[in-house]
């Protein structure tokens, strides 16, 4: 009886697994998330765009403020500082609450009441930060949730498949890994460049309240 051989299929079928299982790229490899890259990416995408923008506001919002600064409140009459204002290269929040200051003055009232009238416009400044704030969080916080859920999306696809082998578990350990990567990398990019920008807004804040605090007492001292 003739011996008959039969080829061994796997150095066949081996190559062809790896080549339809095994990423080559790292979109191949982002593609593995299944879906979940692209409300990551849009998310990402309009975190930077409000961040940005944020980033630009401040840049051109606070210049010229260095001038202002130069004023000593014990040095300062309010014919003088009303000059100073007008001599400011651009508007900027200390020309607002230098304004503020002496409105309140004109009608009257007194160095508290100039604090307060000037800061009700100071903190309605500071909130368009506070709201980037809040969108750049929820945006992360979104991030985190669909990391998450892709984390456990694709745990289930995973016990779930009922097969054993390299194309059924990479699927699932795709959408896992990969999903909780892209949130962590949107994460790791916006956060801690929103922290950046609201610490510097806050330290600006600040110096601009404690400047308005000196300046609203020395010209309520100089009452006509």
């Amino acid at each position: 009886m003739p011996t008959q051989l039969i080829a061994n299929p796997y150095p066949l079928i081996l190559p062809a697994m790896q080549e339809q299982t095994i990423p080559t790229s790292l979109w191949d490899m982002i593609s593995y998330a299944q879906g979940f890259e692209w409300p990551l990416a849009a998310l990402f995408l309009i975190g930077l765009f409000l961040l940005t923008t944020a980033y630009v506001r401040q840049f051109r919002q606070w210049r010229g403020t260095q001038a202002m600064l130069q004023i000593h409140p014990d040095e300062t009459t309010p014919e003088s500082f009303a000059h100073a204002m007008k001599q400011a290269p651009r508007a900027n929040p200390f020309t607002t609450a230098g304004y503020r200051l002496l409105e309140e003055r004109r009608r009257g009232g007194s160095a508290q009441a100039m604090i307060n009238f000037a800061f009700h416009y100071i903190d309605l400044d500071h909130e368009k930060y506070k709201e980037t704030d809040r969108y750049i969080t929820a945006a992360v916080y979104i991030a985190l949730s669909l990391g998450l859920l892709g984390t456990l999306l694709g745990i289930f696809v995973l016990f779930m498949s009922g097969s054993r082998h390299e194309s059924s578990d990479l699927v699932g350990l795709g959408i896992a890994v990969v999903s909780t990567m892209l949130a962590l990398v949107v994460r790791l990019i916006l956060w801690p460049l929103n922290v950046f920008l609201q610490a510097s807004v806050r330290k600006r804040y600040t110096k601009l309240k404690k400047w308005t605090v000196a300046l609203a007492y020395a010209l309520s001292e100089n009452k006509e």
